[in-house]
C-alpha cells in the first residue's frame, strides 16, 4: 500500500505522449493538501507525483517536510530539469528521474526538457545519495540501448513504462484498441495504493487521469463483475494484461 498525490499539473516539459495539455494547469493548495495529511494518519510510503512537474509548485519543500513530520517516507519523479538542494537530498527518501533518451535533438522533438540538464542533477544527486536515485523511460520506440548502458555503468535502477494506449494520453499518437484480458483489478479489490488529483479527488489508481471521470471502487467492481468497463478504466493494463512498468 502506498499514497500518491499529484501536488501540481504545471509542467514546463510538453511530452508529445503526456495528457497534460488537456488538463487545467494548477497548483494544490496547502488546504488541500493538510486535509490529505489528515486523512493519512498511518505512516506509508507518499509518491509526491502527478502528471506535472513536483518541484514546480511553490510549496514543495513545505508539503515534503509536513508529511514527513507525519511519518511518512517520500518519493518522488522529477524531469531533472531544475536543481534539488541539500534539503532536498536530506528529506527525500527515493527520488526518480524521468529521462527517455540522451539524444538532444530527440529529447526536442519528443517535448522533453534537456537530457543534458537532466544528467547533470542526476549525477550530482547520484553521487551524494546514489542508493535513493532511480530512473524512469517511457519506451515510445526511441533506442533505449545507451540509456540502459549509462544506468549499468552507473549502478542506477532503471524502470522503463510502455506508451499507453488510453486515449487519454492519445493526443499526439495512436496505439491499437487492446482486447480486455480479465475484468479484475487489484487496485479496486485489494487498495493496493490511494490517489489524490491536485482538486484533492480521491482515486483507487494513478491511471484514471482525469478526476471528473472518477468512480468509487465499489462502482468500478460492479460494472467489472458484469463485464463492463467504466470510461475511467478503459484500456487499463491490469484489464489487458500488458503491464505499464518493466526493468
Amino acid at each position: 500500500m502506498f499514497t500518491q498525490i499529484e501536488i501540481t499539473t504545471v509542467c514546463n516539459a510538453k511530452c508529445f505522449y503526456c495528457p497534460n495539455d488537456t488538463l487545467e494547469h494548477k497548483h494544490m493548495a496547502w488546504e488541500c493538501f493538510e486535509r490529505i495529511m489528515q486523512s493519512e494518519k498511518s505512516p506509508t510510503m507518499l509518491l509526491i507525483q502527478g502528471t506535472g512537474e513536483p518541484l514546480l509548485h511553490p510549496f514543495f519543500l513545505e508539503m515534503v517536510a509536513h508529511a514527513k513530520s507525519k511519518g511518512h517516507r517520500i518519493s518522488i519523479i522529477t524531469n531533472g530539469s531544475m536543481t534539488l538542494s541539500s534539503t532536498h537530498m536530506v528529506l527525500l527518501d527515493q527520488i526518480g528521474f524521468s529521462l527517455d533518451t540522451l539524444d538532444e535533438a530527440l529529447a526536442k522533438r519528443s517535448g522533453r526538457t534537456s537530457p543534458a540538464q537532466t544528467l547533470k542533477h542526476l549525477l550530482a544527486c547520484h553521487s551524494l545519495t546514489p542508493k535513493k536515485i532511480k530512473l524512469y523511460a517511457v519506451n515510445y520506440g526511441q533506442d533505449l540501448e545507451p540509456l540502459k548502458t549509462f544506468a549499468k555503468e552507473q549502478n542506477i535502477p532503471l524502470v522503463i513504462q510502455r506508451i499507453q494506449p488510453k486515449k487519454s494520453y492519445q493526443a499526439h499518437y495512436t496505439t491499437e484498441p487492446l482486447p480486455y484480458t480479465t475484468y479484475q483489478c487489484p487496485y479496486v479489490e485489494n487498495e493496493k495504493m490511494r490517489y489524490y488529483f491536485v482538486d484533492g479527488t480521491k482515486a483507487a489508481c494513478c491511471f484514471m487521469i482525469d478526476s471528473t471521470k472518477v468512480l468509487h471502487s465499489k462502482v468500478i467492481q460492479h460494472a467489472l463483475s458484469q463485464k463492463s468497463v467504466p470510461s475511467c478504466c478503459t484500456q487499463c493494463g491490469e484489464l489487458t494484461g500488458i503491464k505499464r512498468l518493466y526493468m
